[in-house]
Parts: structure tokens; sequence; C-alpha cells
């Protein structure tokens, strides 16, 4: 459990154990390749956006695994900078911390990465001169007070349409700093120069901060559990709550902002936050009367739980006047999409309708417009009459086999198939045709650990992955690159 502590609450001890590691990962190169990463990330795909929150979550989440392991502290967090105490005359800016102010030039001249003992790297990796800072020199001469954080505390949802920094009302926008009292640019902008660039994890200070934008989040999560990440679906690709994000490499979690929705789930615990019980994920019995419910808040996401005996065809469907949003998870993990919907039920209500494997599913409803609020009702049921023909099982691709023909024929839609892996080697799977695809491989012997996944890898706009697989069955999910297009294409598995 990694406990992330107020920069200016640290012992000495906690001061040279925290600079230590930095400087460990300087020297082994690891820190440069996370101000690369950041560098080269589109700007526009993690900043600007609803990934911001997410992305940089597991941007800092990834750099604290690191320095757990130099430090071999497997409690140690990245402390952060709590901006109303953490000015120019702050502790965390004394020599053994963080160093201070530059001089006239802005050359930091003290502490631990001061010129000589510390360069700077530009956005190819190479040597780009000392770490400079600025303090309150750039046309914003404050921090955030604690008023101001607790007024963007109040705001929901958590971002809307345009998703960008037009949004409003939203959480995210107003902590980035585009609309409201300005947080998060104010703090780069404070600390000026080195921190202004997309290569700004230059300065150790830009993990202190983002900590602090990170933990806010976090606080937001438990105030208002039910506002839920936006978009779900449908909103510019990357952003969407099941889409891979922009440059985040595979890890030990995933590069999804689902993947990194719960902070505790992730180990990280803050100092100072009263983590409140979490009620339990209500229960819908399949076959049972429609569970009544209600989108009371704009924004909010309501999720639901139920449990699938046996392999067979169910429906989960809402009724009522609500234009709802449905989004189906597992089976035994809330973070694999199954299947969204919007409008197949009647009227405008959801309806999904699938051949489902035994285990526990999740649902998320939302409604359709990001700021209506309305009643529906939920349920699932069983399709299976009973003695008949068996539910169609998932498609079989064969090594070296014939393509299957398909179709992305929704919105949202995506396809699942399987093959069997006899001999470990390398194996090619691929598709062809007029459709952009997105392709994502799974396994082995189960549909919930993500090998790889694929855009454009193909001919044209075709997806491709070439992997050494050992013995033992995979399944393969293809959808559209857009959330809203469709189109035919062929899949197919060879050998080599």
């Amino acid at each position: 459990m990694a406990i992330r502590k107020d920069a200016n609450t640290l012992t000495a001890a906690e001061h040279t154990e925290f600079v230590t590691a930095i400087q460990a990962l300087k020297t082994e190169g690891i820190y440069d390749q996370f101000v690369l990463r950041h560098a080269n990330a589109i700007m526009s795909a993690i900043h600007r956006c609803p990934a911001f929150l997410p992305w940089h979550r597991r941007f800092i989440f990834d750099l604290e695994l690191e320095l757990q392991r130099v430090s071999g502290n497997s409690n140690l967090g990245i402390p952060y900078w709590n901006w109303p105490s953490g000015g120019a005359n702050a502790s965390m800016w004394n020599d053994d911390l963080l160093g201070g102010n530059g001089d006239a030039s802005g050359v930091v001249r003290n502490g631990p990465f001061r010129t000589g003992q510390w360069t700077i790297v530009n956005s190819s990796g190479l040597p780009a001169g000392p770490l400079m800072r600025a303090f309150g020199q750039n046309g914003l001469p404050t921090l955030p007070t604690q008023t101001e954080i607790d007024q963007v505390m109040a705001v929901t949802p958590y971002d809307m349409p345009s998703w960008n920094i037009n949004s409003n009302p939203s959480f995210r926008n107003q902590v980035e700093g585009w609309i409201g009292p300005n947080l998060h640019n104010r703090g780069h902008v404070w600390v000026g120069v080195s921190m202004l660039p997309m290569t700004s994890p230059n300065d150790p200070v830009f993990f202190m901060h983002h900590c602090m934008v990170d933990k806010i989040w976090h606080e937001w999560q438990i105030r208002f559990p039910n506002q839920g990440y936006l978009p779900a679906n449908g909103g510019p690709f990357g952003q969407n709550l099941t889409d891979p994000m922009n440059n985040t490499p595979s890890g030990p979690i995933g590069s999804r902002p689902i993947d990194v929705l719960n902070s505790i789930a992730l180990g990280i615990e803050y100092d100072d936050t009263v983590i409140q019980p979490q009620p339990p994920i209500p229960l819908i019995v399949v076959g049972a009367n429609p569970t009544q419910a209600d989108i009371g808040t704009a924004g909010e996401t309501d999720v639901f739980r139920f449990e699938i005996p046996s392999f067979g065809p169910y429906t989960i469907y809402t009724t009522g006047p609500s234009d709802t949003f449905m989004t189906l998870f597992g089976p035994n993990d809330p973070n694999i999409e199954v299947a969204s919907d919007d409008d197949a039920g009647e009227n405008f209500n959801s309806q999904i309708t699938r051949n489902l494997s035994a285990g526990t599913y999740y649902l998320r409803i939302r409604l359709y417009s990001s700021s209506a609020t309305g009643n529906y009702a939920v349920a699932v049921r069983s399709d299976d009459a009973g003695p008949g023909p068996t539910p169609i099982p998932i498609p079989e691709l064969v090594v070296d086999g014939a393509s299957i023909s398909a179709a992305i024929s929704a919105a949202n839609e995506s396809d699942v198939y399987r093959f069997n892996i006899i001999t470990s080697d390398t194996y090619t799977i691929q598709t062809n045709g007029p459709t952009d695809t997105f392709m994502s491989l799974h396994g082995p012997n189960s549909q919930i650990p993500e090998i790889a996944s694929n855009d454009d890898a193909g001919v044209s706009f075709n997806a491709l992955i070439r992997r050494q697989l050992a013995p033992g069955e995979y399944f393969v999910r293809v959808r559209h690159y857009s959330p809203i297009g469709t189109g035919p294409y062929t899949i197919r598995i060879t050998r080599g």
C-alpha cells in the first residue's frame, strides 16, 4: 500500500528516501523515460480532454512502482504538493528535498536537483541543460487556495461534451484549469520554465503536483460515488471508458480509463483521506421483476450486478420513459466490457441480448444525455426456452484455416472469436477488408487477461497481431476503430 503524504510534513529521513530513489531512477535512465513518455504523447489525447485525469493517474502510479523498486520500500508513495501550504517558503523547497527557486536567470542552484547534479532532457532524450524555475513570475503569482479547491470539489458531472476545454459544467475541466479557479494549470505556470513544456516531468515537483491533482480526483470520487467517468462511449477515440489511452505502455494494470478508476484497488492511500465504506452493488435476480431505479443527478451512473448460472442466451433491458445507455462487463471482472447499447429496446430504452458464460456480470447504466435525469427499470431474463438447439458458441478460428467473414453492424459492437494453440510458435491474427478494425488478444484459457492489441498494423486500416503463443485457448475481440463505425471484415489466424 503506497501512502502518499503532504510533502511539507515529511521527515528528514523521508526526504532522503524520496530523493535517493529519484536519483537512482535518473542514473538508470528510467526517469528520463518517464519524461519522454509524457513529452511524446499527443497533447490533445492527455490534456484538455476526459482522459487527463486517468492518464496522469496511471503515469504517476508507474513512477511510484519504480520508486518502490529502487528503494526496497513497498509503501513508498509520491508526496503530494499541497498547494495552499506549498508556497516558496514551504519546507518541500528546502535543500534536502526539491531545492528552491531559480536564480535571476532561472537556474536552480541549490538542492539535490541543482545545476551540475541534475540535467534535464528534451523531447528526443538529449541533454538540455539545468533545471530551471521562476516562482510566480509568469502572470500567476499565487497558488490555489483551499477555498478554490473546495469550489471545484463540488462540481459535477465528471465531464461533458464537447469533451475539451469548453466543457461546462465539468469537474475534469475545472481541475485541469481551463475554467473555474484554475488548479492544475496554475501550478505548472507558477513554477515556470522547466514546468511549462511537455517535458515538464524533468522537474520532480511535476509528480508531486500531479499527485495533488490525483488526490482531489480521488476525494471527489469518494464524495460522488455515482458520478462515473465520462464519456463511457461515443466520445473521441482514446477518451471513452474502455479505450486504450495514448502512449500508455502495457504494465501491471491496464491502459484504459476504467483500469485506474479505483485508487484503493490500486493500493494507493492518502494520509488525510477518510475512506467511506462503499454500499454493496445492487443485485438483479435473473427472471425477477424489473428493479426500479433513477438517475437523480446529471452525469450519474448506476451500477448493478447479476449472476449467470450457466451458459446460454440472456437479455438485459431497461424500461420506462428515460433514454438509457447500458454497458455490460464480465464475467467476474467489472472492467472487461462485453457489450453496450443505446436504443435497441422499446422507445429509447437499452437492450443487450448475448450468449453469456456462467459468472458474475456488472451493468453500468446512465442516461444518453449527460445533462439529463429520470427514472427507469432494469431486468435480466433468460432466453433459453429449455430443450432445443444449443446456444451458438463463440466462433472458432482454425490455425491456417479459412478466413471468417463478419461485420460490425451496429455502433459500439464488438465480435469475439476463439482459437486453440497446440504448439508453441509465432502466430499472426489479422483482419482484411474495407473496415478500420481494432483488435485485442486475450488468454491463454481466459477472456480476461489482455496480451496485445492493435489498430492499423495490417493492410490499409486493418488490425494485425503477431505474437509468440504457448499452448492454450485464446480469444480475439474485434471492433471498429470509431465507436460509431460499422462495416464488413474477414479475420484469419496463421502460423508464422
